[in-house]
């Protein structure tokens, strides 16, 4: 493993002798540097993964080093060391993204202590970082839209869980897309080579539902005129989704316990011992935890099934990813249909973000499908959309959808995301004018932009700040 390079700045020899000879050179790559100019070279060419400075030095003094050593590496850990060390300065220091704070004649061991600790977020920031590209490219291919907060934690606890074999319980509201997810733990598992199988409990009368599961011999019942194996038997080897596992009767419930126990069943009609490996994906748009309190859901296959717990937010809960569901589904039925994409046209896109989306994903993706098919142009109007999403709703303003979010971050970030979709329709997406209209540098608005995930189109690339 190679070791991490601890970068050390400062103009006096003794300090840089001290700190080659305190830390351990055999755990770490050690290299220093006279001044921030020296440094900077050295990050441009070598790169590091902590960064120890000097606050008092001739020249670029150490606060000014910060700065630049977060545009050439923004995720650099920078720890600074003054002998002038008073409150304002540390607090300056922290304000300017300075890992941490420490006083000269520092303290060999104190030093080694933080250098490690900074290492730590270092590689936990790479981590991260690694981590959301995988699922953001996992996610798009497997048609998940989602740059929302709440989203992107579901996403993430999913690529987490997914190589295990723990059950899943996935809970949300109609049409947020549950089963879409499931298909994305069962893609990213190891088991994806093998067969998933889903299963609606709620489609299926009570009495049959223990025959669809687990199989059934011939003569078992009536009207079983010949064997049959069940959904357990075709997911060995895979995944079995079961969706609104919590309309399954309280007599079938312990019969599925053992098989997540141990995979043993019986067939319906059979004393044969059946066996079968598979990992168990549920769903419910009830709240289990309450059926189960209540009795009306047995509390040991809850705390089973609810090993790791996935919960979807519904679509007027994360209002910003609406635009690029829209041309994600519009993109979808071009296909589909072989025909050039539709367009919306602003008005469309501010009625679809301050409707609140009772049937959630699933709602939008038939309103679309619906006015693809009944507009006559290639642009999507109001008079292509239903009538209750375009009424007037009792006491909605142009930005209560907003105002139905609890948290303030979230009520801002869906009011801003809301605003700049607008204005960038009514730019005609072009950034330049746009920041004109909104009173905004153009680098401002593409910064915002991209902390919003609002992609910009035409304009090119973002200019770069000066200095």
């Amino acid at each position: 493993m190679n070791r991490p390079t601890v970068l050390f700045i400062d103009d006096q020899p003794a300090a840089r002798e001290l700190f080659t000879r305190s830390m351990d050179a055999r755990r770490y790559r050690l290299a220093t540097a006279t001044g921030v100019a020296e440094a900077e070279e050295f990050l441009q060419t070598d790169g590091a993964d902590v960064a120890v400075t000097d606050l008092r030095m001739p020249g670029i003094d150490g606060l000014q080093g910060l700065e630049r050593f977060h545009k050439l590496d923004p995720d650099l850990p920078v720890v600074v060391i003054t002998a002038f060390g008073t409150v304002e300065t540390a607090v300056e220091a922290m304000k300017r993204g300075a890992f941490d704070y420490l006083r000269k004649p520092f303290d060999p061991s104190e030093l080694e202590i933080v250098v490690e600790r900074a290492i730590t977020h270092r590689q936990l920031v790479r981590e991260n970082t690694r981590l959301r590209s995988v699922v953001s490219r996992q996610t798009e291919s497997h048609g998940i839209i989602g740059s929302a907060p709440t989203m992107q934690a579901a996403l993430q606890l999913a690529a987490r869980a997914a190589p295990s074999d723990l059950p899943v319980l996935i809970l949300g509201e109609s049409g947020t897309g549950k089963d879409v997810f499931a298909q994305h733990i069962h893609k990213l598992s190891l088991r994806n080579k093998g067969p998933f199988v889903s299963l609606n409990c709620s489609a299926i009368p009570e009495h049959l539902l223990e025959s669809e599961l687990f199989g059934h011999e011939k003569g078992a019942f009536s009207g079983a005129n010949q064997s049959r194996e069940g959904f357990f038997a075709e997911a060995d080897g895979g995944t079995l989704f079961l969706d609104e596992i919590g309309d399954m009767s309280l007599a079938l419930q312990p019969k599925l316990l053992r098989v997540l126990q141990n995979g043993e069943y019986y067939r319906v009609g059979s004393r044969r011992l059946e066996h079968t490996n598979v990992r168990m994906l549920c769903a419910s748009n009830r709240a289990i935890e309450q059926l189960a309190e209540r009795g009306q859901f047995r509390q040991d296959l809850y705390y089973r099934i609810n090993t790791v717990r996935i919960e979807l937010p519904p679509l007027r809960k994360r209002a910003e990813d609406i635009g690029r569901l829209v041309d994600h589904f519009l993109q979808k039925i071009a296909a589909r249909d072989h025909r050039p994409q539709h367009t919306v046209v602003p008005a469309v896109l501010r009625a679809m973000i301050e409707y609140p989306w009772p049937g959630n994903v699933r709602e939008l993706e038939h309103v679309l499908e619906r006015a693809a098919l009944i507009c006559d142009g290639s642009e999507i109007t109001v008079d292509c959309l239903p009538t209750e999403l375009v009424a007037p709703r009792e006491g909605q303003t142009s930005s209560s959808h907003a105002a139905d979010i609890d948290h303030f971050k979230d009520a801002r970030r869906a009011f801003e995301v809301d605003y700049f979709t607008r204005l960038l329709v009514r730019s005609g997406h072009s950034v330049q004018r746009a920041a004109e209209l909104a009173g905004l540098h153009r680098s401002t608005l593409y910064e915002k932009l991209a902390a919003l995930g609002l992609a910009p189109d035409a304009d090119g690339p973002a200019p770069a700040k000066a200095g």
